[in-house]
């Protein structure tokens, strides 16, 4: 007889392992660390996309901020015109069609085109010295060998001193690339009197009375200036004179009031008398006033405001998820949710339209302002980028200020 049979109770005990409900609640409880893990690692790198895209933006709002404040500071005139025979300190500044059309469409959106005396650096004044001396050698003498051109440019220029003065061009233009939104800052530096050949003529663009005209072909005016910002939205120059109270008050009219003046023509010559021309301005006295440096006037300071884009190879701040007629009032965004713009309304720029929109809920801006700053309202496919950018607002003093209390 075996003493140590199994026993019954043992026999029936089961083998070890985990049960079928435990397996269910341990792959639950891992899935929820899953969800919660991934969760985290997404909130991490939207916080870091997010700081990357905010510090790209502060660096390049800081660059454009430097580079449009030191051109305006560059501005002159004087105080005084008593003390001078010829007007050399003129500041005017017109509100245009974008690219100088010579036949604007109706409606077109408007840009700021500014040519100013400022004062050039000794690099800068030295190199369009020798571009002036080489258009002087030409024009008085027709085409010549290069080889003589340099000879005589090289005689004219130990004679030529340096004075410090010259003349700026400062505009908007459309950028060369798929999304009409995007606007380079364009500028080109002159000495007084300097000429530039065009089509077998020689033209001194601050005699011309309107940028865009056959005196001054678009063409001509992208030849002479260069790119000095690019991927910006939105560039607008407002200025105080001795009528304005506030920067922000009544700035729906391009002159007078008690906001800032948004077209200037220091010489009061009679420039500014016509909206085809530019604008009308309040301070305009006509075509006598040209040449009289004694009523000359000048702005107290320049408020600039610059709306820089987000960068092109980062994913867009929004995208329309339907067309968008030229009357809708509202538009729909593809994520909502992922978009920048303030839930309490902002602005936002489509192609080259800019709206303003009262609120934003879910994926819909509601409440449009169509056709603002200047531009036109338009239809809009779906798919296309809807901008935010970064928007930065500085005043620049002008200690040459001048003012005329007596007209």
């Amino acid at each position: 007889m075996n003493c140590h049979a199994t026993r019954p109770d043992a026999a029936r005990r089961p083998a070890g392992g985990f049960t079928l409900l435990e397996l269910v609640v341990v792959m639950g409880i891992l899935a929820g660390f899953l969800v919660m893990l991934v969760q985290l690692v997404d909130a991490g790198l939207r916080l870091f996309r997010d700081g990357e895209i905010g510090q790209t933006l502060a660096d390049r709002t800081s660059r454009a901020e430097r580079l449009i404040a030191d051109e305006l500071r560059a501005l002159r005139g004087g105080a005084s015109g008593r003390d001078r025979n010829t007007v050399d300190d003129r500041l005017l500044v017109q509100r245009l069609p974008i690219g100088l059309p010579p036949r604007p469409e109706r409606g077109a959106t408007l840009v700021q085109v500014l040519r100013g005396a400022v004062r050039l650096s000794p690099d800068r004044e030295l190199a369009l010295i020798e571009a002036k001396l080489a258009t002087d050698v030409v024009e008085q003498n027709g085409e010549l060998p290069p080889a003589e051109v340099e000879a005589q440019v090289a005689l004219l220029r130990a004679t030529e001193p340096l004075r410090g003065i010259g003349n700026l061009l400062l505009l908007p233009w459309r950028q060369e690339n798929a999304d009409d939104a995007l606007l380079e800052l364009r500028a080109g530096w002159f000495l007084p009197g300097q000429k530039v050949p065009h089509g077998g003529r020689f033209i001194d663009p601050f005699e011309v009375l309107l940028p865009g005209s056959p005196q001054l072909p678009a063409v001509l005016v992208d030849k002479i200036t260069v790119p000095i910002l690019d991927d910006l939205l939105h560039v607008e120059f407002a200025f105080w004179s001795q009528r304005t109270q506030a920067w922000d008050s009544n700035r729906t009219g391009a002159s007078g009031g008690a906001g800032p003046e948004q077209i200037w023509d220091s010489a009061r010559g009679g420039w500014l008398t016509d909206e085809a021309m530019g604008g009308v301005w309040a301070f305009d006295r006509g075509g006598p006033s040209l040449g009289d440096a004694t009523d000359d006037i000048h702005p107290h300071a320049i408020h600039v405001q610059c709306v820089v884009a987000q960068p092109r190879d980062l994913a867009p701040e929004g995208l329309l998820s339907d067309g968008v007629t030229p009357d809708d009032q509202s538009l729909s965004l593809l994520d909502g949710d992922r978009f920048p713009g303030s839930l309490e309304g902002g602005w936002v720029k489509v192609r080259g339209e800019w709206m303003h929109y009262a609120a934003r809920s879910g994926d819909r801006l509601t409440g449009l302002r169509r056709g603002q700053r200047g531009t036109k309202a338009i239809e809009h496919p779906s798919g296309v980028r809807v901008h935010v950018g970064r928007t930065i607002e500085f005043v620049v003093p002008l200690p040459h200020a001048k003012d005329d209390w007596n007209g």
